[in-house]
């Protein structure tokens, strides 16, 4: 009884020195690393950082098995905004983020978002008279229900890796 106390003593001693801590804090820098800060403000939105859901390895997802999780998972999100929007084009980034969107101006219409769990889902569609028959759009989709909140057009270059890919 006494080595198996022992055991499992070295056993937890070495596993909290060789594993990696978890993950208690966003990571540092730009939200998005295909939109600019400059441009997510000249379209009146505001991320600020989140920590990321932990995804199965590919392996373990095929079999069906999921975390438990009160959040969609990145593909979840990605597969709302296919379902709800033709001409998707390509998806370059998913970033589970808290949101601010405020309307410019008393006159604006549209929805007003404070501070809300969503997944910033940068890509491209097709649109008739844009450059290239491409648009790039930012979608907010809410990170629970799945729904998607708003479709924002990217004012200014499109983001990298989005424009020129298949779906």
């Amino acid at each position: 009884m006494l080595a198996a106390a022992l055991a499992c003593l070295v056993t937890a001693t070495v596993l909290n020195v060789t594993m990696p801590g978890p993950v208690t804090a966003p990571r540092p820098g730009p939200v998005l690393e295909t939109i600019t800060p400059a441009q997510l403000a000249a379209m009146n939105v505001r991320l600020d950082a989140a920590l990321q859901p932990v995804e199965l390895p590919e392996w373990l997802s095929g079999f069906g098995m999921r975390l438990p999780a009160t959040v969609l998972l990145p593909a979840d999100a990605e597969a709302a905004v296919r379902r709800t929007n033709s001409g998707v084009r390509s998806v370059a980034e998913r970033v589970l983020t808290y949101a601010t969107l405020a309307t410019a101006g008393p006159r604006m219409r549209g929805p007003t978002i404070v501070k809300r769990l969503v997944w910033a889902i940068v890509g491209s569609r097709a649109a008739a008279g844009s450059v290239g028959g491409m648009l790039p759009v930012l979608w907010l989709v809410d990170a629970r229900s799945g729904r998607q909140l708003v479709e924002l057009t990217v004012l200014g270059p499109a983001p990298a890796g989005a424009a020129g890919q298949g779906p």
